[in-house]
């Protein structure tokens, strides 16, 4: 297979608007089912909104390449409506299954981290750059916490995805913005409405809740026309997807008309209508009456009813992607990317210095230790059932507190992750856990795909 040399051998796509469609369906349906990879928590809604819009762009890029795919006469297959089981990052062509990372790029953020414009011609002119400046560094990472000695994928498929503005960010909707607004429970909200626990308990007694809405206006306004809003309730009932709408005035308290087990997200028509002091009021009527445990304190009560999800007007995220095209740089095996990635340097965060431009060294601390020892456990224990894990033998390749491959390290300070930079994830924004990486030239080009 040929490796990656020229820009010819990149695929270029684009985002159709029934692309961004099908993302925006599986995303609002989707969220009590979908691991939160990115470790955002369920405590605020930011974070939520980020979790929602992170599942709409990974779907979203295998509904690209899906197309892409048949096009060039492949067989693949994806089962948007299995959601509850299935993994939207597990794609399969013919009887292969290919792991798809992309890594999402939004200019709007270029002037700031002093980068240049994306092109693919600067992946070509940087496929063997190794570090450690990192705003030419372009390296193709698998996180950490995804190598597994038993779930084994067949190879890699890496992409670049290239967009202006960051979705994940909560916006001001303004007049006929043509946006797809929407706003997920957070926290005691969150618990109730999303824990899978407690919607297979609801499902399998057959006692759901009902939503109840109420639009509170605290304070007058000059506009003397009461606007209309839509709500609509994106959820579950009986494991189908359950949708409802609501119209509702200023001062209107509705509740739904039928049962419903899960309430992943809510999408409103125009929240610009809702003024500065406006909030939406969610809250249910329950039916099902009984103590669910969580599982690590008994003596919280994962059905607790007594909460009230505030929404405002800065409690939406706008789905609606536009201009969004996608790069698709080349595939890699899986056993070959667990060769290759011990070729290159281990990386933590630049020195944090006026004008640094360059990651340093990566040391391993104990906690790091732990993983790696975990790991090689893992490796073992896969071995001694008679398996042949490709991953290496970790800590036989430390050397005091140094390793010898390709990783970016990242670590947590208070709230923020700090890592090794590169040109995806640049200083301000460093991927948010450690990973292990080969660079666009260990890449096959895509046309080598066989269906």
């Amino acid at each position: 297979m040929k490796k990656l040399t020229k820009v010819e051998q990149i695929w270029k796509t684009h985002a159709t608007d029934n692309d961004v469609k099908i993302g925006i369906d599986y995303a609002t349906i989707s969220l009590p089912w979908t691991f939160d990879r990115m470790r955002y928590g369920q405590s605020t809604q930011n974070s939520m909104n980020k979790r929602l819009a992170n599942i709409l762009i990974g779907v979203l890029n295998q509904t690209i390449l899906k197309r892409k795919l048949t096009s060039k006469g492949f067989s693949c297959k994806m089962d948007w409506t299995g959601y509850r089981e299935s993994d939207i990052f597990d794609f399969q062509i013919g009887d292969k299954i290919y792991d798809v990372k992309t890594s999402v790029i939004y200019s709007e953020y270029d002037k700031r981290n002093k980068r240049k414009r994306f092109s693919p011609e600067m992946e070509i002119k940087n496929r063997n750059n190794q570090g450690p400046k990192f705003l030419d560094f372009f390296p193709k990472m698998v996180a950490m916490s995804q190598l597994s000695s038993k779930k084994k994928k067949d190879s890699y498929i890496f992409g670049v995805a290239d967009t202006e503005k960051d979705i994940r960010k909560n916006s001001n909707p303004e007049k006929n913005d043509k946006g797809y607004w929407c706003s997920s429970p957070f926290g005691d909200a969150s618990a109730f409405f999303h824990n899978r626990i407690l919607i297979e308990k609801r499902e399998s007694e057959k006692k759901g809740f009902y939503p109840i809405i109420q639009w509170d206006r605290n304070q007058n306004t000059l506009d003397s026309t009461d606007k209309k809003i839509t709500v609509t309730f994106i959820g579950e009932w009986n494991k189908k997807k359950k949708i409802q709408k609501v119209t509702l005035l200023p001062g209107d308290v509705k509740q739904l008309e039928e049962e419903m087990s899960s309430l992943s997200t809510i999408h409103v028509n125009h929240p610009s209508s809702l003024i500065d002091l406006d909030v939406l009021l969610v809250k249910v009527k329950n039916n099902y009456k009984k103590f669910v445990p969580k599982y690590n304190d008994p003596n919280l009560n994962l059905n607790n009813d007594k909460f009230e999800w505030l929404i405002n007007k800065k409690s939406f995220i706008n789905l609606k992607i536009t201009k969004y095209s996608l790069y698709w740089i080349g595939h890699i095996p899986y056993d070959e990317f667990m060769k290759t990635f011990q070729n290159y340097p281990c990386y933590f965060a630049p020195s944090g210095a006026p004008g640094s431009d360059e990651n340093t060294t990566g040391r391993i601390t104990d906690r790091m230790r732990k993983k790696l020892e975990s790991l090689d456990r893992s490796r073992a224990n896969a071995i001694s059932e008679g398996k042949n894990p490709p991953q290496p033998e970790f800590i036989p390749l430390m050397k005091n507190s140094k390793i010898d491959v390709g990783m970016l390290l990242s670590a947590q300070m208070g709230f923020k992750p700090i890592g090794a930079a590169c040109y995806y994830y640049p200083s301000a924004y460093p991927f948010p856990e450690s990973a292990f990486y080969v660079l666009p030239k260990d890449l096959h080009i895509m046309d080598s795909l066989k269906p």
